[in-house]
Formats: C-alpha cells, sequence, structure tokens
C-alpha cells in the first residue's frame, strides 16, 4: 500500500554523524508515533488489506483431514 516502498530509494548523507543520525532517527520515531497515534483508526483501515493478504508461501499449520488425537 505505501508508495514510497516501490521504485523509491533514499541516499543518506555520508558526513553525518553518529549522534546526527541517531537525531534524525529519533525524530522520526516520534514522528511516527505521533501520526498512530492522531490517525490510528484510518491508519488501520487503509492497512488492513495488506495485513489481511495470506502468504502463498507460507504452509498451513493443520492439516484439517487429520484425525484428532484425543
Amino acid at each position: 500500500m505505501s508508495t514510497l516502498s516501490t521504485g523509491f530509494t533514499l541516499q543518506l548523507p555520508d558526513h553525518w554523524t553518529p549522534e546526527q543520525a541517531l537525531a534524525v532517527y529519533e525524530f522520526l520515531t516520534e514522528l511516527a508515533d505521533a501520526l498512530w497515534n492522531r490517525y490510528e483508526i484510518p491508519l488501520s483501515e487503509l492497512l488492513a488489506p495488506e495485513l489481511e493478504q495470506n502468504d502463498p508461501l507460507e504452509p498451513d499449520l493443520f492439516d484439517f483431514d487429520d484425525s484428532i488425537p484425543f
């Protein structure tokens, strides 16, 4: 669903110090938390179809044709 993950390459500066990188990371984490807290329900509705998709490579955990052992 996210448009950023498709065909988007982000180039980070090579000259940042670890402290600068941490500051950006902390800012983005706070921003993500604030967005989620404000828009949790609409975001959940937008993400629901993406989260509900079954992975075709994931094996079935239970074979419903098996007899119950107890």
